[in-house]
């Protein structure tokens, strides 16, 4: 912000909006124009916030309206594989400060998950906190059902794609890119337990 200018102030009498336009500075970043990977850095945020903020926020990318309203419709972009065929999607009754969906991987253990609308593309303590619930309900009723059977917990695990987007109280990440939370469950300012339905 070394040369700056007095801001523009007009009068506006339509509907309240906000917009913020910003100009890089490229040569700062010895760059011509915004590459690939700028644009769809900053793409993925906009969907981002489409997912994670409040259906009545209305979320514009170059012009347009990105369609979707609720979290719900985020994951379903992930779990959509074509026209015909997407992953099952088992969504858990809604709380306060935490939505969370689950659905099945590929055999390697996947989550997207955000805190305070921040993407922690690592995960953290928040998503092992509900992966764990789910692993260890799933395990007893496997165990109690084949006795004879010995599968561990990280066998469960791995087979588990999680979707967390939460609230919590003063969260502390291991990094300043906050990829990954590292605030202790007993700090997260409140508790969910996944319903029974949710689990069955």
């Amino acid at each position: 912000m070394s040369k700056k200018e007095e801001p523009v102030i007009e009068p506006y009498s339509s509907e309240d909006f906000t917009c913020i336009t910003f100009y890089p500075d490229l040569k700062r970043f010895k760059m011509n124009a915004m590459d690939r990977d700028i644009v769809a850095l900053m793409t993925k945020r906009a969907y981002d916030m489409a997912g994670v903020t409040d259906a009545k926020v209305k979320i514009f990318l170059n012009g347009e309206r990105i369609n979707i309203k609720s979290f719900d419709d985020y994951c379903d972009m992930y779990l959509k594989i074509d026209e015909n065929k997407e992953l099952p999607k088992i969504i858990e009754a809604k709380h306060e400060r935490w939505q969370i969906i689950a659905s099945l991987s590929d055999g390697q253990f996947q989550q997207v998950s955000f805190v305070n609308s921040i993407c922690t593309s690592k995960g953290g303590t928040h998503v092992n906190y509900i992966t764990d619930q789910i692993v260890t309900k799933i395990h007893a009723a496997v165990q109690k059902k084949n006795k004879k059977l010995e599968i561990k917990p990280h066998q469960i695990r791995a087979n588990l794609w999680i979707f967390v987007n939460c609230l919590i109280e003063n969260p502390a990440f291991d990094s300043q890119t906050k990829e990954n939370l590292g605030t202790k469950a007993s700090q997260f300012g409140s508790k969910v337990e996944l319903s029974d339905k949710f689990l069955k």
